[in-house]
């Protein structure tokens, strides 16, 4: 909570706010012996920033076979700059839930972590802890974490591994793959993971792996048909048990969660064939010893971005320009040098500057050479 606070007290500068409502039903199988269905409502609403974000999210069940349960969680992340290539973050999380039976969960943690690396190659290692309530007692928990999130393809793959000791009795670790991939109207998202340890929870073969796919077909920028099945483990934490799953759900998004497609589409005012998005030019012009103004010419784009050795690798939003809005543009503290640097539109992958020099960089990734005078 405190670290979420910390996120909210720079909300006014935040440069995205990002929100959607999912309304839909599911099949549930808890524990492989309950069966049931629901229907759901979930918002959720998310602020970022160039140094840090915050995530709320929150869902209401109600099951075929009679009751109720609501949940939701707030976290949040603070970015601070360490070095060229490496950046720590303070995230905190808070979260519970309540159901009809009378029967309430919560959970708060707090946790560091190191990351090393540029733009979407990274490493990372961090640890934390904090305090969980299973309806019956609080627990002290303790986590740990390293992991890697490279490139794959068009997408984007995470794989973390994670130990746990909950009451410093309960020994656990939980290793996970994640892919995420967004192609024009569809996104797509695997989860795929694996539990090791004690076996009060994971004498059930069920509560040793679970793998998800979630799907999201966008027919319009602002409205998606959401499908997701799987399992779903444990969670030693707060008590709940593992289960099985299928939804479906109507999305409805705002304020920039889903960018235009970047493919052609028909402009039916005027009959004309609409532009993709694209990068078409790119300049660095000095307005005192210490600020560069950088601009992006970038017709049809929703959003732009760049991020490079100057900016630590976090990523910076440019803003569209009043009277040119194909033009973007970002005012930063640069000094004379050389600088490497990447840019990317609606989200897209990060490319090279048109004008820029291309340059292979220790990852393997290629990056532009920026020359600030």
């Amino acid at each position: 909570m405190l670290t979420a606070l910390l996120c909210l007290s720079q909300a006014s500068l935040a440069q995205t706010v990002e929100s959607s409502l999912d309304v839909g039903g599911a099949a549930l199988k808890y524990a492989d012996t309950l069966s049931t269905g629901a229907g759901a409502i979930t918002p959720h609403v998310s602020i970022d920033w160039q140094s840090g974000f915050v995530d709320a999210t929150g869902t209401y069940s109600q099951f075929t076979v009679g009751g109720w349960s609501t949940q939701g969680a707030l976290s949040g992340s603070r970015f601070i700059p360490a070095g060229t290539r490496s950046v720590i973050e303070l995230a905190g999380l808070a979260g519970g839930s309540t159901h009809s039976d009378g029967t309430r969960t919560g959970e708060g943690l707090l946790n560091a972590r190191f990351h090393l690396g540029r733009s979407r190659r990274e490493f990372f290692v961090g640890a934390g802890g904090g305090r969980a309530w299973d309806g019956d007692a609080w627990r002290s928990v303790l986590l740990g974490e390293v992991g890697a999130s490279l490139p794959l393809g068009p997408g984007q793959a995470v794989v973390t591994v994670s130990p746990a000791m909950v009451n410093d009795s309960l020994k656990y670790a939980d290793s996970q793959a994640s892919l995420y991939w967004k192609r024009e109207r569809l996104d797509l998202s695997a989860v795929v993971g694996f539990r090791v340890g004690d076996q009060a929870i994971t004498t059930n073969p069920n509560a040793r792996s679970w793998a998800s796919v979630t799907a999201v077909a966008w027919m319009t920028p602002r409205v998606g048909l959401v499908a997701s099945g799987g399992t779903y483990p444990i969670d030693p934490t707060q008590g709940f048990p593992g289960g099985r799953f299928v939804s479906l759900a109507l999305r409805l998004a705002t304020n920039g969660v889903r960018s235009q497609p970047s493919v052609p589409s028909t402009d039916e005012d005027v009959g004309t064939a609409r532009p993709a998005a694209a990068v078409t030019g790119f300049s660095a012009r000095r307005e005192s010893p210490g600020a560069v103004t950088l601009t992006a010419a970038a017709p049809g784009a929703q959003s732009v971005e760049i991020t490079g050795d100057f900016t630590n690798w976090i990523p910076v939003r440019l803003t569209p320009g009043n009277g040119a809005p194909e033009s973007w543009s970002v005012t930063l503290p640069i000094s004379s040098g050389k600088y490497e640097m990447n840019i990317r539109i609606n989200g897209g992958p990060w490319i090279v500057p048109p004008g820029l020099l291309s340059m292979l960089d220790e990852f393997g990734g290629s990056v532009g050479l920026l020359v600030v005078q």
